[in-house]
């Protein structure tokens, strides 16, 4: 469900073809989709959804979700040279070149309604919400749901249940 939403349907072979940046795409758009922010976290209900990028290799990530939309609402891309613009995204990606800086850029975001997506060790450790990792030779994704309630945000239970491993939501 959640990495073939970029491609037209194809089946678990053709998906592991998929460069890279085309997959790790279609789970944060679809993060998107699935997830809740609080109703004042938009103007409107078709106004568009801030989702940043930051780090090395996010141009290729940024290509592949320009004129995409998280339900009714258009993604607006930002490419951020630093983490003190995140507080105005809806959803932040930080690439794993970020590492050095994600805890104190995690820290700062803790109580605001950031869905934050990462793919370095330690990002849900650091206070990320949904980290994507190499797991035999697939991508696939783990949560930290304490982090996810703690800024007021809401993840679908389906994307709990595809999750490898969630923090604070009891056992899988």
């Amino acid at each position: 469900m959640l990495a073939l939403a970029l491609a037209a349907p194809a089946g678990a072979d053709d998906l592991a073809a998929l460069p890279e940046p085309q997959i790790k795409a279609a789970y944060i758009l679809n993060f998107t989709r699935y997830a809740s922010w609080p109703a004042a976290a938009f103007a409107d209900p078709r106004a568009p959804l801030v989702l940043c990028l930051l780090g090395q290799g996010t141009a290729d990530i940024g290509r592949e979700l320009h004129s995409r939309s998280a339900g009714a609402h258009p993604l607006e891309l930002r490419s951020l040279a630093r983490g003190e613009d995140a507080a105005a995204c809806h959803a932040l990606y930080i690439s794993a070149a970020e590492k050095p800086r994600q805890a104190a850029l995690l820290a700062r975001l803790r109580d605001q309604a950031v869905l934050t997506i990462g793919d370095s060790a330690g990002f849900l450790n650091d206070g990320g919400m949904i980290n994507l990792m190499l797991v035999d030779g697939s991508i696939r994704f783990e949560v930290n749901l304490n982090a996810t309630k703690q800024s007021g945000l809401g993840l679908n239970p389906r994307v709990l249940g595809l999750a490898e491993r969630v923090v604070g939501g009891g056992a899988k």
